[in-house]
């Protein structure tokens, strides 16, 4: 078995190596039923981050390194999803953040679930034993709990509490592989999950929600902005369009 982590990245020099050491040195080992692999995507970030992860290519099987041109979040894990299922064949892969904000403890969890059969693993800031950092700002605090309560009643998802959450697992094999990548709404956005999220629910048959701690990022400034959350708020509401009102889905 194995099981790929993408792991886009953008200005990660300060992070991706610690990352790497601690993915393959710590946690790999841990995870005995499955071969682990990680891609890291980086879109020619000026500070040297693909010059980071070409040295540790020299230390550690299994890493790769997919580069090209800066055009968003979406189309960076688009090119990385059709990598993985073309070349790598993994049976599951992880959405996961460079910068520690998702710590990688939590994938220990998400794997076993995985292996006890799981379609998809979802890690959840918003139920009980899940938290986002303290030194949030209030408003970026309620933000993004009424927007995540928002979207899951807006997309008829009682049971889901974190659809903008960057770090869960999905199967490839009936599940990821019939997911029209290249329609994802916002591609050039992170809200491009929320679509990824809903269009991954309605044909996923075991769904876990797992709670994490959400930390602030370890090194450098949050990548946060207000563009990002008036993003999501559309693609939401054009996923209700569709639902409620069955808009067609246009190509983007």
């Amino acid at each position: 078995m194995k099981i790929a982590i993408i792991m886009p990245t953008y200005n990660e020099r300060a992070n991706i190596g610690k990352m790497i050491d601690v993915l393959f040195c710590e946690y790999f080992p841990q995870i005995t039923f499955a071969q682990m692999c990680l891609v890291v995507v980086d879109d020619n970030s000026p500070d040297g981050t693909a010059d980071v992860v070409r040295r540790k290519m020299t230390e550690y099987k299994n890493l790769y390194l997919l580069a090209g041109e800066k055009k968003g979040l979406g189309y960076a894990y688009v090119r990385a999803f059709k990598y993985c299922l073309e070349h790598l064949k993994p049976e599951a892969v992880i959405e996961m953040d460079a910068d520690f904000q998702h710590h990688p403890a939590y994938i220990l969890t998400m794997v076993d679930l995985f292996r006890k059969g799981a379609d998809y693993v979802i890690c959840s800031r918003f139920i009980q034993g899940g938290s986002i950092p303290v030194s949030w700002e209030w408003y970026r605090k309620l933000l993004s709990y009424l927007g995540n309560r928002f979207a899951c009643f807006m997309l008829h998802l009682p049971d889901m509490h974190d659809v903008t959450t960057g770090f869960r697992l999905t199967r490839t094999k009936g599940i990821l592989e019939k997911i029209d990548l290249d329609s994802l709404i916002a591609l050039d956005r992170f809200a491009f999950k929320v679509d990824l999220l809903y269009q991954t629910v309605k044909i996923s048959r075991d769904i876990k929600e797992i709670p994490i701690h959400f930390a602030a990022r370890e090194m450098e400034q949050s990548k946060f902005n207000m563009m990002e959350t008036i993003a999501t708020f559309k693609v939401v509401m054009r996923l209700w369009a569709e639902r409620v009102l069955h808009m067609p889905r246009m190509r983007p």
